[in-house]
């Protein structure tokens, strides 16, 4: 009995260990996209071509761009990265709903880029909210682990100005 006591320990602890192994094995060959998520927020300014397609519907085409503001500051994802976003915006004020969508290409001072597609739907004007989503289609160097994951966002028109252009902010997986 003594010896199968003895056995019984070491396989007890021959087991604990080979669990521990094999779960920080699965942890270290987790892709990094699964542990990396931009968090913060995207503060831009939107430039384009609005047409009014009837009294109160408006579609408008640009680009909005900016900067990414990492709520972790220096060090954090994509933190001070510019953004340009080509995009469209659907506003109908009479229905008070909107929808959005194009691609945003984020380019830091290393050079490193990340491409997203995004979409999302809302309300239009000032204060107006749309929460969507973006993903990733292509990145190089550090941000190659974010390649094909998919966040969440929520865009915010502050103000539309007269000129046709418009500020605002999108809030990243918060």
């Amino acid at each position: 009995m003594q010896g199968n006591k003895k056995c019984t320990g070491k396989l007890r602890r021959g087991g604990l260990l080979a669990a521990a192994l094999t779960t920080a094995g699965l942890l270290a060959s987790m892709p990094a996209q699964a542990q990396d998520k931009p968090v913060g927020t995207f503060g831009w300014f939107g430039v384009g071509k609005a047409l009014e397609l009837e009294k109160g519907h408006w579609y408008w085409v640009g680009e909005f761009s900016g900067s990414f503001f990492s709520d972790k500051g220096a060090g954090g994802l994509l933190h001070l990265a510019g953004v340009r976003c080509p995009a469209y915006f659907d506003a109908d004020f009479n229905a008070g709903k909107s929808n959005a969508g194009g691609y945003c290409i984020i380019q830091d001072v290393d050079g490193d880029q990340a491409v997203a597609s995004w979409k999302n739907a809302g309300t239009p004007g000032p204060g107006g909210r749309g929460p969507g989503t973006f993903t990733f289609t292509s990145a190089t160097g550090k941000f190659k682990s974010l390649l094909g994951t998919t966040h969440n966002f929520v865009g915010i028109t502050q103000i539309n100005w007269a000129d046709g252009t418009t500020s605002g902010y999108a809030t990243w997986n918060k």
